[in-house]
């Protein structure tokens, strides 16, 4: 598997410093692209073209200070982690409250380096894993009039199976999705929802009453559908009983 190189700002306005760091970083095998700021003005201005996954910061320099800076940083939408670069010792303690990555000292030893980078690197591909594809784990996808809406699961009230697909019923309508009421089952596990017949999918957080019948079947009333009613068949009786605690 190919290896994902990380691109870096080096931010030092002292040219010998920002030199030989940026040297320093295009020897490490997990580094691509290497940028080089000379101040604040810049850095922000690189930063706001996208594409950086780390900055190594100085921590003291003129007009805005390294860690001014990184709070700056820490505002953008999508921030670059940061590591902090100094000669001094003394600010180490609010260069992490800022939630720097580490905090070399200068001079930069390459196996110091080395073990910034691993930690960037790490860094890096525990924030693809967490953050990944975004998903609706609390809305569901639904046909109306031609557009996509985006319906809060806990709005549902009932799932109706139609066709190939399925009917999405809330408090503000009836929507088509075309997922079988098999896969919605499966898709909605874990948000209250409970089969209770071979054509519908209700939730349990909107039932309002409970109406059985001598034969061992039930019906149930939802709230907010004051017209309609849901039954639940024998087969799935004891499920419901189960889950209510009838």
């Amino acid at each position: 598997m190919s290896l994902q190189r990380l691109n870096v700002l080096v931010v030092d306005d002292e040219a010998p410093a920002r030199d030989e760091l940026a040297f320093l970083l295009r020897q490490q095998e997990a580094v691509g692209r290497v940028a080089m700021a000379a101040g604040a003005a810049e850095c922000v201005d690189l930063l706001s073209r996208g594409g950086f996954d780390a900055v190594f910061l100085d921590v003291r320099m003129p007009h805005l200070d390294g860690l001014a800076l990184a709070r700056m940083i820490g505002r953008m939408v999508r921030p670059p982690l940061v590591v902090f670069v100094t000669a001094y010792e003394d600010h180490a303690v609010e260069a992490f409250g800022l939630a720097a990555l580490d905090y070399l000292m200068k001079p930069v030893r390459p196996e110091r380096l080395g073990v910034t980078i691993g930690r960037l690197v790490r860094a890096q591909a525990l924030a693809e894993v967490q953050t990944g594809p975004p998903a609706l784990d609390d809305r569901i996808a639904v046909s109306a009039r031609g557009q996509i809406r985006l319906i809060p699961i806990s709005d549902v009230r009932v799932v109706v199976a139609d066709g190939e697909g399925a009917s999405v019923l809330s408090a503000d309508g009836r929507y088509h999705i075309r997922q079988s009421l098999h896969e919605l089952e499966h898709r909605l596990n874990g948000h209250g929802f409970l089969r209770v017949h071979r054509g519908y999918l209700v939730n349990l957080n909107h039932v309002s009453s409970i109406e059985s019948f001598f034969n061992g079947t039930y019906l149930l009333k939802l709230s907010g559908l004051r017209d309609m009613t849901v039954p639940v068949s024998r087969r799935h009786a004891a499920d419901l009983k189960s889950a209510v605690r009838l």
